[in-house]
């Protein structure tokens, strides 16, 4: 599979937000199974210089943003989640997924966050992922370190992060009797 990772452009922003609804259809679904509604509320609020993206024959496969105590890359409000979720379901979107999504974060000034990195299903398995976030490493010299977080049930998202020199440093139960947890991974850039 040939693929082009590329900064994004202004221009690519509700590409991008279709690109990351679609790439969580499976959590999102509980919202709405409409996947152009989620990526609505978030549209107008992406911030395009955070985000890397791949494409694949003019279409893009995946998206993969970091984000500093500066601000996050994505946001909306709740007026954006009620136009588009209705106002019970917007309203749950807001408080849930946008609070967390864009709440600041207070790590040092040479500390990046990966805020997100979605995939589409298609192209997952195949390194998109991998060579996103090999990216913005590579080309935000800045950091000295990323920083970012995984849903311990997710193995394929924590090997691909363990593969790239990311380091467990945390875990904070989610839900214990699931078992399930919240993974903190750091990468040092070495200089």
């Amino acid at each position: 599979m040939e693929y082009v990772i590329r900064k994004a452009r202004e221009s690519d922003s509700s590409k991008i937000a279709r690109t990351l609804a679609y790439s969580f259809e499976k959590g999102l679904s509980p919202l709405t199974k409409d996947m152009e509604r989620i990526a609505r509320v978030f549209e107008n609020g992406i911030a395009t210089d955070c985000f890397y993206i791949a494409e694949q024959d003019d279409e893009m496969i995946g998206a993969a943003a970091f984000s500093d105590f500066t601000g996050r890359a994505l946001k909306s409000t709740k007026s954006e989640c009620k136009e588009h979720l209705g106002f019970i379901r917007g309203s749950l979107a807001y408080r849930i997924l946008c609070s967390e999504l864009m709440r600041p974060h207070s790590y040092p000034e040479n500390t990046a966050y990966i805020d997100v990195v979605g995939v589409l299903e298609k192209a997952r398995g195949k390194g998109v992922a991998k060579e996103m976030l090999r990216a913005i490493i590579k080309n935000n010299s800045k950091y000295d370190e990323f920083i970012l977080e995984a849903d311990s049930v997710n193995s394929s998202a924590i090997k691909c992060y363990t593969d790239l020199g990311f380091v467990e440093f945390k875990r904070v139960p989610i839900i214990k009797f699931f078992k399930r947890s919240r993974v903190y991974m750091k990468y040092k850039v070495l200089t």
